[in-house]
Protein backbone atom coordinates (compact mmCIF):
# COMPACT_ATOMS: atom_id res chain seq x y z
CA UNK A 1 0.00 0.00 0.00
CA UNK A 2 2.82 2.32 0.48
CA UNK A 3 4.10 2.20 -3.12
CA UNK A 4 0.43 2.98 -3.97
CA UNK A 5 0.68 6.40 -2.32
CA UNK A 6 3.18 7.31 -4.60
CA UNK A 7 1.04 6.99 -7.41
CA UNK A 8 -1.42 8.51 -5.35
CA UNK A 9 -0.01 11.65 -5.56
CA UNK A 10 1.50 11.38 -8.50
CA UNK A 11 -2.28 10.86 -10.22
CA UNK A 12 -3.77 13.75 -7.68
CA UNK A 13 -1.88 15.88 -9.06
CA UNK A 14 -1.58 15.65 -12.74
CA UNK A 15 -3.62 17.75 -14.94
CA UNK A 16 -6.97 16.81 -16.37
CA UNK A 17 -6.49 14.88 -19.83
CA UNK A 18 -9.37 14.94 -21.85
CA UNK A 19 -9.37 11.06 -22.17
CA UNK A 20 -8.74 10.88 -18.74
CA UNK A 21 -10.05 8.46 -16.42
CA UNK A 22 -10.92 8.35 -12.72
CA UNK A 23 -10.16 5.17 -9.94
CA UNK A 24 -10.53 5.51 -6.18
CA UNK A 25 -8.77 5.38 -3.08
CA UNK A 26 -10.50 3.17 -0.41
CA UNK A 27 -11.09 5.10 2.83
CA UNK A 28 -7.31 3.65 4.71
CA UNK A 29 -5.18 4.56 1.86
CA UNK A 30 -7.10 8.02 2.00
CA UNK A 31 -5.86 8.24 5.57
CA UNK A 32 -2.21 6.96 4.63
CA UNK A 33 -1.87 9.70 1.89
CA UNK A 34 -3.30 12.48 4.15
CA UNK A 35 -0.91 11.34 7.34
CA UNK A 36 2.67 11.76 5.11
CA UNK A 37 0.81 14.57 3.42
CA UNK A 38 0.72 16.42 7.52
CA UNK A 39 4.14 14.62 8.14
CA UNK A 40 5.84 15.86 5.13
CA UNK A 41 4.36 19.58 5.01
CA UNK A 42 5.56 19.61 8.48
CA UNK A 43 9.15 18.47 7.52
CA UNK A 44 9.45 20.28 4.54
CA UNK A 45 7.95 23.40 5.31
CA UNK A 46 6.06 23.53 2.25
CA UNK A 47 3.22 26.24 1.82
CA UNK A 48 -0.43 24.90 1.62
CA UNK A 49 -1.30 27.11 -1.36
CA UNK A 50 1.78 25.30 -3.42
CA UNK A 51 -0.30 22.08 -2.32
CA UNK A 52 -3.94 22.96 -3.30
CA UNK A 53 -1.75 24.33 -6.87
CA UNK A 54 -0.10 20.81 -7.31
CA UNK A 55 -3.51 18.94 -6.81
CA UNK A 56 -4.45 21.38 -9.55
CA UNK A 57 -1.96 20.75 -12.36
CA UNK A 58 0.36 23.47 -11.13
CA UNK A 59 3.63 21.94 -10.41
CA UNK A 60 5.72 25.41 -9.08
CA UNK A 61 9.71 24.33 -9.48
CA UNK A 62 9.95 25.63 -5.32
CA UNK A 63 12.31 24.30 -3.43
CA UNK A 64 10.32 22.97 -0.54
CA UNK A 65 7.60 21.53 -2.59
CA UNK A 66 10.53 19.24 -4.33
CA UNK A 67 11.15 17.98 -0.72
CA UNK A 68 8.10 17.49 0.29
CA UNK A 69 7.63 15.18 -3.16
CA UNK A 70 10.78 13.30 -1.98
CA UNK A 71 9.49 12.97 1.66
CA UNK A 72 6.18 11.42 0.59
CA UNK A 73 7.71 9.35 -1.90
CA UNK A 74 10.21 8.22 0.20
CA UNK A 75 7.35 7.83 3.24
CA UNK A 76 5.71 5.42 0.82
CA UNK A 77 8.66 3.12 -0.36
CA UNK A 78 8.46 4.50 -3.96
CA UNK A 79 11.72 5.85 -3.76
CA UNK A 80 14.67 5.82 -2.03
CA UNK A 81 16.98 8.03 -0.59
CA UNK A 82 18.79 8.95 -3.74
CA UNK A 83 15.45 9.58 -5.72
CA UNK A 84 15.65 6.69 -7.87
CA UNK A 85 12.42 5.06 -8.46
CA UNK A 86 11.10 1.40 -8.01
CA UNK A 87 8.95 1.00 -10.95
CA UNK A 88 8.07 -3.17 -9.84
CA UNK A 89 6.88 -1.66 -6.56
CA UNK A 90 5.23 0.80 -7.89
CA UNK A 91 3.14 -1.34 -10.30
CA UNK A 92 2.24 -3.86 -7.81
CA UNK A 93 0.50 -1.20 -6.11
CA UNK A 94 -1.71 -0.39 -8.70
CA UNK A 95 -5.15 0.09 -8.14
CA UNK A 96 -8.28 -2.23 -10.04
CA UNK A 97 -8.53 0.23 -12.86
CA UNK A 98 -5.33 1.35 -13.69
CA UNK A 99 -3.90 -0.16 -17.11
CA UNK A 100 -0.83 -1.57 -15.63
CA UNK A 101 0.83 -1.82 -19.01
CA UNK A 102 0.63 1.66 -19.98
CA UNK A 103 1.40 2.54 -16.37
CA UNK A 104 4.64 0.73 -16.48
CA UNK A 105 6.46 2.05 -19.47
CA UNK A 106 5.15 5.66 -18.71
CA UNK A 107 6.77 4.85 -15.82
CA UNK A 108 10.20 2.98 -17.16
CA UNK A 109 10.74 6.41 -18.88
CA UNK A 110 9.97 8.34 -16.01
CA UNK A 111 12.20 6.60 -14.30
CA UNK A 112 15.16 7.66 -15.73
CA UNK A 113 14.74 11.74 -15.00
CA UNK A 114 17.27 13.10 -13.03
CA UNK A 115 17.52 16.19 -11.04
CA UNK A 116 20.49 17.61 -9.31
CA UNK A 117 19.65 16.28 -6.00
CA UNK A 118 17.42 13.53 -4.96
CA UNK A 119 14.38 16.16 -4.33
CA UNK A 120 15.09 17.68 -7.76
CA UNK A 121 15.00 13.94 -9.15
CA UNK A 122 11.44 12.69 -7.17
CA UNK A 123 10.21 16.00 -8.64
CA UNK A 124 11.50 15.55 -12.20
CA UNK A 125 9.37 11.87 -11.57
CA UNK A 126 6.19 13.54 -10.39
CA UNK A 127 6.14 15.99 -13.17
CA UNK A 128 7.22 12.83 -15.94
CA UNK A 129 4.13 10.83 -14.51
CA UNK A 130 1.73 13.40 -14.21
CA UNK A 131 2.11 15.03 -17.85
CA UNK A 132 2.02 11.22 -18.80
CA UNK A 133 -1.23 9.65 -17.11
CA UNK A 134 -4.30 9.38 -18.52
CA UNK A 135 -5.70 7.80 -14.88
CA UNK A 136 -6.42 10.07 -11.99
CA UNK A 137 -7.13 8.73 -8.65
CA UNK A 138 -9.60 10.73 -6.62
CA UNK A 139 -9.34 11.31 -2.77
Amino acid sequence: MKTFLFLVFVMAVAGQAVEAHNVHLSQAQKEKAQQYTVECQKETGVKPELLLEAKQGKLSDDDALKKFTLCFFKKSGIVDDEGKLNVETALSKLPEGVDKADAKKLLEECRKKTGKDAADTAFAILKCYSQGTKTHVLF
